[in-house]
């Protein structure tokens, strides 16, 4: 007589609600992993859109320090690109060389070369009481090209004057001129105004005030992405992809609702005996409000 086997059907119930439990816990702790959630950057929709209840706040400003350089060359000419992303305004604020020789015993030129473009900020954040987020800088070359794909900027020029480019020599005519990428790095790098370095700075700023007021309003969403990347992988920098990512709503909010957004403003304050550049207080209270710093 044969004898049937008893059922462990219990224990094969157990194995499996253990498993079961193991698995849910494996999947809970790396959902993130195994099912990325499709989540929207603020203020866009999903095909990188501005949405239409975007509101802008203050955590999307940004300062950039923009430094410009002959090719293979230090940088002679630092701007300091500050964007309100309240005020939907970005104001070029331009900088003496001669600011940090007070505190850093150098010139900006010089404590590039001895502390590259972090170097850089680091001292004028010291005078100018402004934090940047980081740098990039220009050289002739890398600033034609974007300047070419931006667009010519038609401007005034106030009065008749020669550039001399290593021997070839440009005349710039008083009045209402179209300048070209070439034209624009000439007269911005290698022009002598004749009237003083705050002069000089007022014609910089109104020049690259005027050539983003006069190309901003074609830009898209996807342009903006490649003008962008174009400063990510063309220039020498330090610029984090996330703050592109938290700042991209406001500049298209800023893009399409708003006429001119581009301003300068030139510091003031006292030339020493030993050439240091100091800021006045009420100068730098004026850029920490344009920069929306309360």
């Amino acid at each position: 007589m044969s004898v049937r086997s008893r059922s462990n059907w219990y224990i094969y119930l157990i194995a499996f609600g253990i498993a079961l439990a193991f698995a849910i816990m494996v999947i809970f702790t790396f959902r993130g992993f195994l099912f990325p959630e499709e989540t929207e950057p603020v203020g866009l929709t999903s095909t990188g859109e501005l949405a239409e209840d975007f509101k802008p706040d203050s955590s999307m400003n940004y300062n950039l320090l923009t430094m410009i350089a002959d090719d293979g060359g230090f940088p002679e000419l630092f701007i300091v690109c500050s964007y309100n992303a309240v005020d939907s305004r970005l104001t070029y604020i331009t900088l003496p060389n001669s600011i940090c020789v007070t505190h850093e015993g150098r010139d900006l030129p010089n404590v590039y070369a001895a502390k590259g473009g972090e170097g850089v900020i680091t001292a004028i954040e010291n005078e100018i009481a402004l934090r940047c987020n980081g740098y990039v800088l220009f050289e002739r070359s890398e600033f034609i090209n974007l300047f070419t794909a931006f667009g010519n900027v038609e401007c005034e020029v106030p009065k008749t004057m020669l550039v001399n480019d290593n021997g070839e020599i440009e005349t710039y005519n008083q009045g209402t001129q179209m300048f070209t990428a070439e034209k624009a790095y000439r007269y911005i790098m290698l022009a002598d105004f004749e009237d003083g370095e705050s002069y000089r700075f007022n014609m910089i700023g109104n020049l690259l005030s005027q050539l983003m007021n006069q190309n901003i309003s074609y830009i898209d969403s996807s342009l903006l992405d490649t003008y962008v990347s174009a400063l990510f992988t063309e220039t020498q920098n330090n610029l984090a992809p996330e703050d592109y990512t938290r700042c991209k709503a406001a500049l298209l909010n800023t893009i399409l609702y708003t006429a001119n957004p581009a301003e300068y403003y030139v510091p003031y304050g006292v030339y020493a005996e030993d050439g240091s550049f100091t800021i006045s207080d009420n100068s730098i209270t004026t850029i920490k409000q344009k920069a929306g710093i309360e």
